[in-house]
């Protein structure tokens, strides 16, 4: 009898994501159904919340406002500070330079004169439930979009 062993199944980091389909149908429950005036189907309502974001993000990069988040869900900004000392601990390794040197080269940040700079969820004011356990992490495309902007020199952001 040839007995089959299957794979221990990977669990993901997040067991139960919340995504755009879960949201679409939740806007369904809000509006009524598929009878109501403000019906839209799915691929519309991808793309008016892809050109919110966007919009968001420009104005977030471009222009260093500070979006109030609604629900109470805290604010999102872009922050900028300077290490108090520059060691192996507060700079990053530049991993190009890295491998044409074959030895540890870090960032020193020279173009923005040493500061570092990150998105920033404050959750001050944010009135959830073990709010301390939740994470935004922005995707690879708009940081690297930040760092075009920085380097750019024509934006400044809100030291802390």
């Amino acid at each position: 009898m040839l007995i089959e062993e299957s794979k221990p199944k990977r669990r993901n980091k997040i067991q139960n994501p919340y995504n755009m389909k879960h949201i679409y149908e939740d806007y369904l429950k809000s509006i009524g159904g598929v009878d109501s005036p403000y019906y839209v189907d799915i691929d519309e309502f991808k793309r008016m919340c892809t050109d919110y974001y966007k919009a968001m993000l420009h104005k977030l990069i471009y222009e260093s406002i500070t979006i109030k988040l609604p629900f109470r869900l805290g604010t999102l900004t872009i922050v900028k500070h300077k290490p108090k000392s520059f060691n192996q601990k507060t700079l990053t390794i530049d991993w190009a330079e890295t491998k044409k040197y074959g030895k540890w080269i870090r960032y020193i940040n020279d173009h923005t004169g040493g500061f570092k700079h990150r998105f920033f969820w404050s959750k001050q004011t944010c009135m959830v439930v073990n709010r301390e356990l939740y994470n935004l992490v922005f995707t690879r495309t708009n940081k690297r979009l930040l760092a075009k902007v920085i380097k750019s020199g024509n934006v400044d952001y809100i030291e802390i």
